[in-house]
């Protein structure tokens, strides 16, 4: 055999071990994909976000499981997809706040509350609520707008974290 036949002899090989590799990629990568759809969700229909009551979504907040005000306002905002709460009084004082740095917030906010402003900027709403006789506003941030449900749901969970810790 001369060297041209052991240079034909070698190229055969290179394209028969190239076509295997290639076939062994494509069968693990369809295996994959197999698996990879089967262990997605149920192709069983969903209804829409909308329709979900909050109660439904998340678990229901127990402010005395918590160790502290602010860890339960955590959790709160984590449970309405929230990027902060801050509890203040109609004075402007600072109550809580899952921000640090809120005192210049909880003024500002109430202030904008007392005039009947319910939005400011930047995904801000206030929610007044009375609690023992006092009007206590929170400051909401977040990244898109609550639902009417919503805004009762959190409400509701504010006033109870309130009952236990204020």
């Amino acid at each position: 055999m001369d060297s041209t036949g052991i240079i034909q002899f070698f190229l055969i090989l290179l394209t028969i071990i190239t076509t295997i590799g290639f076939a062994a990629i494509t069968y693990y990568l369809a295996e994959i994909s197999r698996v990879l759809n089967m262990a997605g969700s149920p192709q069983v229909p969903l209804p829409p976000a909308e329709t979900l009551s909050p109660a439904r979504k998340e678990p229901l907040i127990e402010p005395g499981a918590m160790g502290s005000l602010e860890e339960a306002l955590g959790l709160i905002s984590r449970k309405y997809g929230l990027e902060s709460i801050t509890l203040a009084t109609t004075d402007g004082l600072l109550i809580a706040s899952t921000k640090p740095g809120s005192e210049d917030d909880a003024a500002r906010y109430s202030h904008l509350y007392l005039q009947g402003k319910l939005r400011g900027e930047n995904g801000i709403e206030l929610l007044g609520m009375s609690h023992r006789g006092e009007t206590v506003i929170a400051i909401t941030r977040s990244s898109a707008p609550l639902s009417d449900d919503q805004r009762n749901a959190l409400e509701k969970d504010i006033q109870n974290t309130l009952q236990h810790w204020v």
